[in-house]
């Protein structure tokens, strides 16, 4: 049962209570029931939006802080702002360098004749260089007459050939054979020596003492780029050594096919005879009948196996 107080019946009006510590009024016990749950239900809703309203703003400071990746802009625009941020960081300060001394260069001791050959050989330019610069001649040789230039075109030192050449050396001086550097170079098959020699003047029809030519040496070393390249030159692709061999011989006897091949495109003559009155046809059928009868005497031999 109810109470009401003489206050509530004089006046007509209701004394509130004191909302309480959990921020929820209750009505006073002396008010109707359905005053109670309709103060209860406005507590509850109230609650409700307030929850909704910091459910609302999470979700409103995660959209912000996530990437919004859709277009090409918004990739751009990252990174920009990458980029700028990159600069904005402090770069510490770099240390000195330490000084470094200058070293003193080395001095090459004096190059006497044997260091200078054995240089060029070995392609020191350093050494070279000293000797030149210190009055050394290039054209200087030893025993065999060989020359700096020599060596440099056998071993196929292109560098240290302009160099010597551009300080002087003569393009075709002779060994005790007579074989001038392009012989040499012919032996080594270094083309491009090649040129440069003929390009300084080198003479394409030197001989040495067996009247050999560069034609012949570069068909005995089967180096068919050179040879080819002298033939174009102005070589005599007919000339005879002293046994009246031809380069077409001397392609026959050491089965340098190519160079046969090459030869014989460039019109060389089988008909040339030799001191030993054989033509490259003549000699090519004995070379082979040769191979022939050894063939024929290894499978007569009773220790033969087939």
């Amino acid at each position: 049962m109810d109470f009401i107080s003489i206050q509530q019946l004089v006046c007509g009006e209701r004394v509130e209570r004191k909302v309480l510590g959990f921020g929820h009024r209750v009505p006073d016990p002396g008010g109707w029931p359905s005053d109670w749950r309709l103060a209860s239900q406005e507590a509850m809703a109230r609650e409700k939006l307030k929850l909704e309203e910091e459910k609302k703003k999470k979700l409103e400071r995660f959209n912000s802080s996530r990437l919004n990746m859709e277009t090409l802009t918004d990739l751009e625009n990252l990174v920009l702002r990458r980029k700028e941020k990159r600069l904005r960081r402090r770069v510490p300060p770099r240390e000195p360098e330490p000084m470094v001394k200058p070293q003193p260069q080395v001095q090459v001791e004096s190059v006497d004749l044997e260091m200078f050959l054995k240089a060029a050989a070995e392609n020191q330019e350093a050494v070279i260089d000293k000797y030149l610069a210190d009055g050394g001649d290039p054209n200087a040789h030893d025993k065999l007459h060989r020359t700096a230039l020599h060596w440099a075109c056998l071993k196929g030192h292109s560098q240290l050939v302009n160099k010597l050449l551009a300080a002087g050396a003569t393009v075709d001086p002779r060994d005790l054979l007579d074989r001038t550097p392009m012989f040499w170079a012919c032996r080594g098959g270094h083309l491009d020596i090649l040129k440069e020699l003929l390009n300084q003047g080198a003479r394409v029809n030197a001989r040495d003492k067996i009247w050999s030519t560069p034609l012949h040496v570069a068909v005995r070393t089967g180096h068919s780029d050179c040879l080819e390249h002298l033939i174009e030159c102005g070589a005599h692709i007919d000339a005879q050594d002293k046994e009246g061999d031809t380069a077409l011989h001397e392609a026959v006897r050491h089965g340098r096919y190519k160079a046969m091949k090459l030869l014989l495109l460039y019109g060389a003559k089988l008909g040339v005879q030799n001191m030993a009155s054989m033509t490259p046809v003549q000699l090519a059928r004995d070379w082979q009948r040769g191979i022939q009868e050894a063939l024929q005497a290894h499978v007569a031999h009773p220790r033969t196996r087939c």
